[in-house]
């Protein structure tokens, strides 16, 4: 699929006070170390998360999705978040090339059709988000959302997107992740 948008972003979206709240809040909930889609630790990652099933925060980033659809002319249909990734990456830490989509349906035979990224801190040295989509077919462009990098900002693009964290050289990144799922296209 060849979007003429593959990610909208909103600059510092949350105030730091709500950044402060969430972060505090994953502070009193259990991590674990980061899996990816295989349900193992490997070379691809190495990061922290806390699950979140808070609706106080989906409430927060839902109207951003609902815009960033709109504003972008992807028109996606999706469905309300069921989980949230609160993802910390300390110094060494990253998360290299994926996207956030599957070759196999969830059970209920949804897709992910939408990723969110919300940056929730300052304070720290590498740990960049990249995306890359083919500008022409087989001709990759690898970017650094820049915007990404202030506080409280938030990333919308679709869930079949490379994309990676670099690796963070000093401080701590935290961020919260949501995948928005809905019916396979058609």
């Amino acid at each position: 699929m060849r979007l003429k948008n593959f990610v909208w972003t909103f600059e510092g979206a949350l105030s730091p006070e709500v950044c402060d709240k969430i972060i505090k809040h994953a502070g009193t909930q259990k991590t674990i170390a980061a899996v990816t889609g295989k349900g193992s630790v490997n070379k691809a990652r190495d990061s922290d998360v806390t699950w979140l099933y808070d609706k106080w925060i989906t409430d927060l980033i839902n109207p951003y999705v609902d815009k960033a659809n709109k504003n972008a002319g992807w028109n996606f249909q999706w469905e309300p978040v069921e989980e949230i990734q609160f993802t910390t990456y300390k110094r060494g830490q990253y998360y290299n090339w994926h996207r956030d989509t599957f070759s196999r349906n969830f059970a209920n035979d949804k897709i992910r059709k939408l990723s969110v990224t919300a940056n929730l801190s300052d304070g720290y040295t590498g740990g960049d988000m990249y995306f890359d989509h083919e500008e022409k077919y087989g001709i990759t462009n690898p970017i650094v959302c820049e915007k990404l990098r202030t506080r409280g900002s938030i990333a919308v693009f679709p869930s079949d997107l490379w994309h990676k964290v670099d690796t963070v050289t000093a401080g701590t990144r935290h961020s919260l992740v949501l995948w928005l799922k809905g019916d396979p296209f058609k």
